[in-house]
């Protein structure tokens, strides 16, 4: 057995968001073997000339246009046989995003670039949606952490608007009183003096992520 075989090193980046009362992920329609025409996430080789994390920057703004954001690794993916033809190991990032403050432009191997609801995705080429399974139980464990679902909801917001996307991203109900009481003695918010305005409901305080 050849135990030196030439290993390849990629990037590959699931890029979450939420619009419309739905999580979203970003993916796109790729133009070359292996797989092509199918939707997968956005991902390619490392350069020999950069470092990793400036890779994954460099392959996300190639194939989706998206550049300035917070990437950070989540996870390796080394089963040795989950990529045809030779091994390829993968680096995996991840970045929640307002889908509506970027525009997508497709390039490099992407023939098209979407987003596209987290409930309706099917499977996905190579280990994709162990990737994107494996991204959402990081976001589990860290929007009890720090305040990075700042990234995917308004400046001002009421605290109910913040429990539907916890139980969107848990997939469990929360109890209203709980929730409100565990947000606030870990900090992650602050009330400010505003309330909502109009609708059926009665007006509700407004919150913001602490700094």
């Amino acid at each position: 057995m050849n135990m030196h075989l030439p290993i390849g090193i990629s990037v590959d980046c699931t890029i979450l968001g939420y619009e419309d009362g739905k999580m979203k992920v970003l993916l796109i329609k790729r133009d070359k073997f292996p797989e092509p025409e199918k939707w997968s996430l956005p991902g390619a080789y490392i350069s020999e000339i950069e470092t990793i994390e400036n890779s994954a920057k460099r392959v996300l703004n190639e194939l989706t246009g998206i550049q300035n954001i917070f990437l950070t690794q989540v996870g390796i993916f080394d089963e040795p046989n989950r990529y045809p033809d030779h091994r390829v190991i993968s680096v995996l990032y991840c970045a929640l995003i307002k889908p509506e403050q970027f525009e997508l432009i497709a390039g490099s191997h992407a023939k098209q670039v979407s987003w596209h609801n987290l409930d309706e995705i099917k499977t996905l080429p190579f280990d994709h949606n162990k990737m994107i399974e494996h991204s959402l139980n990081w976001l589990k464990e860290e929007i009890w952490r720090k305040p990075i679902l700042n990234s995917l909801l308004p400046d001002k917001f009421p605290l109910n608007q913040m429990k539907d996307l916890y139980q969107l991203i848990l997939q469990a109900e929360i109890d209203n009183r709980n929730f409100r009481k565990k947000v606030i003695s870990q900090e992650l918010v602050e009330r400010l003096d505003e309330k909502t305005k109009g609708g059926q409901q009665r007006p509700a305080f407004l919150y913001k992520f602490k700094e």
